[in-house]
């Protein structure tokens, strides 16, 4: 007789318990952009990497476990994507600019994603995910009390703060909703940035 080789039978794969919870994170991120979160589910998400129905809830109590996950991670990202822009900046400013185009850069790969972590609120408190977002923004103060120690601000590092942070969010809205209009051109990151830094230090700062 003749056996047939079934693609199904051989479809699922064994996670060890660390792998398995990053992979359901990568896999509902997947999800959250194609769909959105009404169409993200455990059971979609298991399905999506094979696993038992079971195997996604010993990683995540519900789907508001997993949304605040997938949140704190977002927060994570964020920051990485600030940082990892301002290198090799000249001072302050420069450094302000850079991490206010790694801030739109990072909302325009992760629409939805920049969403839940801005438009959605948890049923209970997670406290990793105010962790998460504080260490996010705390990027942004460090820069500005850099700004304030080489004499380049004009405003308090609160106030610069408000400043900066209202315009580029702002931005970042409108620009993953297509609201924002730059002549005839679609706009990107760093074309908004660009136009946007020039006001928000006209506001905030000195040229040197």
């Amino acid at each position: 007789m003749i056996k047939l080789h079934c693609p199904m039978a051989t479809a699922k794969k064994a996670y060890h318990h660390g792998e398995l919870r990053e992979s359901l994170l990568e896999a509902a991120e997947l999800l959250l952009e194609e769909e959105g979160p009404a169409g993200l589910s455990l059971r979609k998400v298991g399905r999506r990497l094979g696993v038992t129905p079971g195997a996604p809830y010993r990683h995540f109590e519900d789907k508001d476990a997993l949304l605040a996950a997938l949140a704190v991670r977002g927060f994570q990202r964020l920051r990485e994507r600030m940082l990892a822009q301002q290198e090799g900046s000249a001072n302050g400013e420069e450094r302000l600019r850079r991490a206010g185009l790694g801030y739109l850069e990072f909302a325009s790969l992760h629409p939805e994603l920049f969403r839940l972590m801005f438009g959605w609120m948890p049923s209970r408190d997670v406290p990793e995910l105010c962790e998460a977002g504080d260490a996010a923004f705390a990027g942004l103060r460090g820069i500005l009390e850099s700004c304030e120690q080489e004499g380049l601000l004009t405003r308090s590092v609160q106030d610069a703060g408000l400043m900066a942070w209202s315009a580029v969010h702002g931005a970042a809205f409108l620009l993953i909703d297509k609201r924002l209009m730059l002549g005839d051109e679609e706009p990107c990151a760093k074309g908004v940035l660009e136009l946007l830094h020039e006001g928000i230090w006209s506001g905030i700062g000195r040229r040197t």
